[in-house]
């Protein structure tokens, strides 16, 4: 069980673009794009609790448990920032119904990772975000929104891009990184970021783990971070360990069961991430890697 785990968690955290080709995939795609462009200024971290017939029920207490684990996330986060002298205000926020009631929608392949891929990536994909969309309806269907004198009623999110639109004007942000959780914590599947590369749809992610690392490692994709370990669009292996020997406690390696505090932000992601204006020379070969066509 334990080798089958490891592998899925190998395929984890995959970038998904809406073309597909045999060109060479460029994680620079991923700067400065959709809501999330850059790691900067007021950012809302919002998400939302996803039951599924699949996955492990939502208790009161494993969503107090991941709770904790968002908040040493974003401690984590704010702290990197702050070495780095980068202004970053993170609020966090969730959707939640009474007595830690959750949204209810199953996964149409019954995990992320079959979901994503079955009958390939593509179609795969298509699936996920309309999925995505139907949870963002129904969290939005819940929004309590007054009409104001002289002001036409605002309507209800109805997909993923209204809800966070609706978010990011509700608190006055910058930014909203989008998270769904699904409670996988004693199962093997995935975690995925998705539309990272793409501007034709917006930006989530679906975690699969309450760890602090595996939270702040697909929050930093949505912001533009690329996975530094072997991925299907990480599929160059020499390159991988090379990355892994120069940035051996780089967040953006596998975090499973890793320790978020022996853990940092490199080179390499503080670019990708808006954090650096430039990079070294040296990188430039790791910023781009095979593409597969699916």
């Amino acid at each position: 069980m334990r080798k089958l785990f490891r592998v899925f968690v190998v395929i984890s955290l995959i970038w998904v673009v809406s073309g597909f080709s045999f060109e060479k995939l460029d994680y620079r795609a991923g700067m400065h794009k959709n809501v999330c462009k850059d790691l900067k200024h007021d950012i809302l971290l919002y998400f939302i609790f996803v039951d599924s017939k699949t996955t492990a029920p939502w208790t009161e207490f494993d969503i107090k448990s991941t709770l904790d684990s968002v908040g040493v996330a974003v401690r984590w986060l704010l702290q990197q920032a702050q070495l780095n002298n980068i202004p970053l205000n993170i609020k966090t926020d969730y959707f939640i119904g009474n007595e830690y009631s959750t949204i209810s929608r199953n996964l149409p392949g019954g995990t992320i990772e079959k979901t994503a891929t079955m009958p390939n990536l593509k179609k795969g994909m298509q699936n996920l975000n309309d999925w995505a969309d139907q949870i963002a309806r129904k969290a939005g269907a819940k929004f309590n929104i007054t009409q104001k004198d002289g002001i036409p009623e605002i309507k209800l999110p109805r997909n993923k891009e209204r809800l966070i639109a609706f978010l990011r004007d509700e608190y006055k942000v910058e930014s909203v990184a989008l998270i769904y959780f699904v409670n996988n914590y004693f199962k093997a599947d995935i975690s995925i970021a998705m539309n990272t590369l793409s501007s034709e749809d917006i930006e989530y992610a679906i975690v699969s783990y309450k760890y602090p690392a595996e939270i702040a490692h697909n929050f930093l994709h949505l912001y533009g971070a690329a996975d530094m370990y072997p991925t299907l669009f990480r599929r160059n292996e020499k390159k991988a360990r090379e990355l892994a020997r120069m940035y051996p406690n780089e967040i953006m390696l596998d975090p499973y069961a890793r320790k978020i505090s022996d853990l940092t932000i490199s080179e390499y992601t503080k670019y990708l991430i808006g954090w650096t204006d430039s990079a070294d020379l040296r990188m430039e070969p790791y910023f781009t890697d095979k593409h597969k066509n699916f």
